[in-house]
């Protein structure tokens, strides 16, 4: 959800502005393919938004326009030359739906061609990931969370290591 977090300083009260999603949510699709978005992430969508995939292909991933845009230009540095990297662009950019906006109940369609690629039946988890919300089947978020979680000591090794630097 959009939200200015505030915290005191010696000098007043500082605001810093940001988009963040957290939080998951159940849900189900309805016959025709459209879900209602959760509330607590309406807002950070009011302004538009794209529907692609994850990174990793196994949901259905909302990108709001800001976040999109930064998206597209990284997907911009990568020259037409560039096969395999033309390759990489045409998956990303030829699985999304620019210019999406909530119906009057909150509501999106989910296109048919991206609910068939991650195997997405009725029942649907949200899951914010920081900028941006994914929607994934519910029973395949399950089994990606109890693989997340039998190998949490690896992943915080991997991401210290990774992203911290961290001194072991």
């Amino acid at each position: 959800m959009w939200y200015n977090l505030e915290y005191k300083t010696r000098m007043g009260v500082m605001s810093v502005a940001g988009i963040e999603f957290s939080g998951n949510f159940a849900h189900t699709i309805d016959p025709k393919g459209r879900v209602t978005i959760p509330a607590a992430y309406r807002e950070a969508l009011a302004d538009g938004f794209t529907i692609g995939l994850n990174n990793q292909f196994a949901a259905i991933a909302l990108y709001p326009r800001e976040k999109w845009a930064q998206k597209c230009e990284q997907l911009s540095r990568i020259p037409e030359s560039d096969i395999k990297g033309t390759r990489y662009v045409r998956l990303i950019t030829g699985n999304s739906f620019s210019g999406c906006e909530l119906d009057a109940q909150g509501r999106v369609l989910l296109p048919a061609t991206l609910r068939a690629k991650v195997g997405m039946d009725k029942a649907i988890r949200f899951v914010g990931m920081g900028q941006y919300l994914e929607i994934w089947d519910e029973e395949r978020y399950l089994s990606e969370c109890g693989v997340s979680e039998d190998s949490i000591d690896d992943l915080l090794d991997y991401v210290n290591d990774q992203y911290y630097h961290a001194q072991t």
